[in-house]
């Protein structure tokens, strides 16, 4: 009896062991203004959606293939980013903690998350954030976005098109 008990404690903690480990995996986006000044908002606000264009046409189901999709595209991405913004942008890939915050009425893990940041010149304003994996964000906005030929165009550069 002794044995079955051990075995099962031994199955149990495997188990456990096994579902923590498959938890999953969060990557987050940060873009940070120049300042908090109604133009540099005006800037950050056209960067977020050139960046949820890019992050959407970057997508895949696949956790490290949507990852590396971002950090093979980096450069490009900052570079148009640059050129449509006339501001000096700097776009890196980290992880980073995000401190209790609440998101779609769910609150945000006290964790280290893989973040893509985009900090708009001297990056001194107040942030906007969201979380791309393994849920995509919702942007709400009654505007049209007209981004997609910049993104397309990074991607198709990648892919030697």
């Amino acid at each position: 009896m002794r044995k079955i008990i051990i075995a099962g404690l031994i199955i149990l903690c495997v188990i456990l062991v096994f579902t923590r480990s498959q938890e999953e995996k969060e990557i987050r986006v940060r873009i940070i203004p120049n300042s908090d000044e109604a133009s540099d908002l005006k800037v950050k606000e056209i960067a977020k959606n050139i960046t949820v264009c890019y992050l959407k046409e970057a997508y895949d189901d696949n956790y490290n293939s949507y990852l590396n999709n971002i950090k093979e595209t980096i450069p490009y991405f900052e570079s148009a980013l640059e050129k449509e913004l006339k501001e000096n942008v700097e776009v890196q890939l980290g992880n980073h903690t995000l401190y209790n915050k609440t998101y779609n009425n769910s609150a945000v893990k006290n964790t280290s998350e893989m973040t893509l940041y985009v900090v708009i010149g001297e990056g001194k304003g107040s942030n906007w954030w969201g979380t791309v994996y393994p849920e995509f964000l919702e942007v709400n906005s009654s505007e049209e976005v007209k981004y997609e030929s910049l993104i397309l165009s990074i991607f198709k550069k990648i892919k030697g098109e």
